[in-house]
C-alpha cells in the first residue's frame, strides 16, 4: 500500500486525440483557464502514468472544458505524444503530464497548457525532462511546441514542477520549471509557436536539496501586479515517513524579474497554493504538509496546512502565521491521525462569491469507518480575519449526492481545484482521487450553488467516459484551471 503511496508522491492509452469542439464566442474570452475562449473555465489533468500503444507510462493529458452546466466530460480534448503536431513521441516512462501550468503564452487570448514529460530522455540524457506548449485555440488545444531547456545535461527532469505567471509584470506569462538540481529556471515570456522565448533565469535554492524543488507556485502576494514564486524542498531525501527537512522559500516579482538576493523563508511541505482569503487584496500562501514528525512538538501526525498572509511587503512569515491546521483545530473536521495525509492537495477560491478565499484541503489518506485509504477533502471559509472556524465541510465519495462510493486506497483528495467552470463568477470544487479502481483514477466536479458546494449537477468520471482503457493511469493527477 505504500509503494503505492510513493508513487504517488513522486509526481504527485492509446495514440489518441478525441476532441470535441465547444462552441466559441466571436473572439476569445481571456480567461485565464479558458483553452477554447468560449467565457467558460476549463479543467485540465493528466494521466501520467498511462499506457499509450504499447508503451507503459507514456501518460497523456486532457482538457475537459467548462459550460453552463459545469464540466461535461463529453466535451473533452485528450492528447498524448503521437497527438498532431505534439512535440515526442509516446514511450516508456516519460510520464506525459508529470506537471501542467496554464498560461496565455502566445497571447492571441486563448488559454495555453504547459505540460511536463519529467521522464523523457533527451538524445543520450536520460530522463532530461521535457517541456512542451499546447496551444489554445477556438476548437481547444491543438498542437505544442517544445520549450527549450536552458542548461540540457545539467540536470535531469527538466520541467517535474511546473507552474506560470507574469514575474516582470510586462504582460506577458513566464514559465517556471524545476529539475532535479538545487536551482528552477523561469522562462521568460514571450512565447511564439515557433519556439521562440525570452531569455531564461537561474533560480538557486537556498540551500543544497537532492531532489530540487517538491513543490512550486506563483502569484501575488504584494499585490503590485507582478507574481512571485514560492519554492519547497527538502534538504534531506526522505521518501517515507517524517518530512522534518522540508523548508519553503518565495521570491518577489519585480521590473527585471524575480528578486532571488533576498529569498523569504517559508514553511516546507509537499504542496502549495497561492489566493486572497481574508479580501485584502495580497495572495495568501498556504503550505500543506502530509508528513510531519511523529514526535514533533505541536502534536501533528496526519498532516499540516499552515497559512501565511500576504502584505504590501510580501509574505509575512514568523512565529505567528494566519493559520497552522490540522484536523485537531478548532473547526476542522476529523481528527488529527496518523498518516491521513491531511495537506495532500490545496487550492484556494471564492465558493460563495463573498469576496473572500475559501481553502479546500486534499486528505489523501483518510480513512472513512473501517475503509482504509479512501480519502477525504475539507473546505474551509475565508473571512477577513483569514480562516474562519465555522462553517468548514468535508466532502468525500460517502458525502450525500457525491458521485462514486468510499472504497479502500481510492485516494480521493490527491488534487483538488476551485475555478469558476459554468460562468456564474464563483469558484466550483473539481477533487481527483488518482488511485482509484487501483491506479485507474477518476475526477469529481461539483458545482458552487451560490452559497456554496452543491450536490446538484455533480459528476464523475474516468478514463471509460473518455473511451479510454481502464487500466492503471493515475487519471486526474495535477488538477489545473
Amino acid at each position: 500500500m505504500r509503494k503505492r503511496t510513493l508513487l504517488l508522491a513522486a509526481t504527485l492509452t492509446t495514440g489518441l486525440l478525441t476532441a470535441l469542439p465547444a462552441t466559441a464566442s466571436a473572439a476569445p474570452a481571456g480567461l485565464k483557464g479558458d483553452f477554447n475562449g468560449d467565457g467558460y473555465g476549463d479543467v485540465a489533468f493528466a494521466a501520467p502514468y498511462a499506457k499509450v500503444g504499447d508503451q507503459v507510462m507514456a501518460g497523456y493529458v486532457a482538457v475537459v472544458y467548462g459550460g453552463a452546466t459545469g464540466l461535461d466530460p463529453a466535451n473533452r480534448t485528450v492528447i498524448n505524444q503521437s497527438s498532431a503536431g505534439v512535440p515526442g513521441t509516446p514511450e516508456a516512462e516519460d510520464t506525459f503530464g508529470s506537471a501542467l501550468a496554464i498560461a496565455d503564452f502566445d497571447g492571441d487570448g486563448y488559454a495555453d497548457l504547459a505540460v511536463g514529460a519529467s521522464g523523457e530522455d533527451v538524445g543520450t540524457d536520460v530522463d532530461g525532462g521535457t517541456v512542451a506548449v499546447l496551444w489554445g485555440g477556438a476548437n481547444g488545444l491543438a498542437g505544442g511546441t517544445t520549450v527549450k531547456d536552458p542548461a540540457v545535461s545539467a540536470h535531469d527532469e527538466f520541467g517535474r514542477v511546473l507552474t506560470a505567471g507574469d514575474f516582470d509584470g510586462d504582460g506577458r506569462p513566464d514559465l517556471a520549471a524545476g529539475t532535479t538540481a538545487s536551482h528552477a529556471y523561469v522562462v521568460k515570456g514571450g512565447f511564439t509557436r515557433s519556439g521562440t522565448t525570452g531569455a531564461a533565469q537561474r533560480i538557486a535554492l537556498p540551500e543544497t536539496s537532492p531532489y530540487g524543488a517538491d513543490a512550486i507556485k506563483a502569484g501575488d502576494t504584494n499585490g503590485d501586479g507582478k507574481a512571485d514564486l514560492v519554492l519547497t524542498y527538502r534538504t534531506e531525501l526522505i521518501e517515507d515517513g517524517p518530512n522534518t527537512w522540508s523548508k519553503g522559500v518565495a521570491y518577489l516579482g519585480t521590473s527585471t524579474g524575480l528578486e532571488t538576493s533576498v529569498p523569504r523563508a517559508l514553511p516546507g511541505g509537499t504542496s502549495i497554493a497561492i489566493g486572497d482569503i481574508d479580501g485584502d487584496g495580497f495572495g495568501e500562501i498556504a503550505v500543506g504538509n502530509v508528513f510531519t514528525a511523529e514526535d514533533d512538538h505541536d502534536g501533528s501526525l496526519g498532516g499540516k496546512v499552515t497559512v501565511v498572509r500576504g502584505s504590501a511587503g510580501g509574505p509575512v512569515n514568523g512565529d505567528a502565521p494566519m493559520a497552522a491546521l490540522t484536523q485537531d483545530s478548532p473547526g476542522v473536521p476529523g481528527a488529527d491521525e496518523a498518516r491521513d495525509g491531511f495537506g495532500s492537495a490545496l487550492s484556494i477560491g471564492d465558493v460563495n462569491g463573498d469576496g473572500y478565499g475559501e481553502l479546500a484541503v486534499g486528505v489523501i489518506f483518510e480513512d472513512i469507518g473501517t475503509t482504509e485509504d479512501t480519502g477525504s477533502t475539507v473546505l474551509l471559509q475565508g473571512s477577513a480575519s483569514g480562516i474562519s472556524e465555522t462553517g468548514a465541510r468535508t466532502l468525500s465519495q460517502a458525502s450525500s449526492g457525491v458521485p462514486g462510493s468510499a472504497e479502500a486506497m481510492d485516494y480521493f483528495g490527491s488534487e483538488v481545484l476551485l475555478t469558476d467552470v459554468n460562468a456564474d463568477g464563483k469558484a466550483d470544487y473539481t477533487v481527483s482521487a488518482a488511485f482509484e479502481g487501483e491506479g485507474v483514477g477518476a475526477v469529481t466536479a461539483m458545482l458552487s450553488d451560490g452559497t456554496g458546494i452543491s450536490a446538484t449537477g455533480d459528476r464523475g468520471f474516468g478514463p471509460g467516459a473518455f473511451n479510454l482503457p481502464y487500466t492503471y493511469s493515475a487519471f486526474g493527477a495535477n488538477l489545473i484551471g
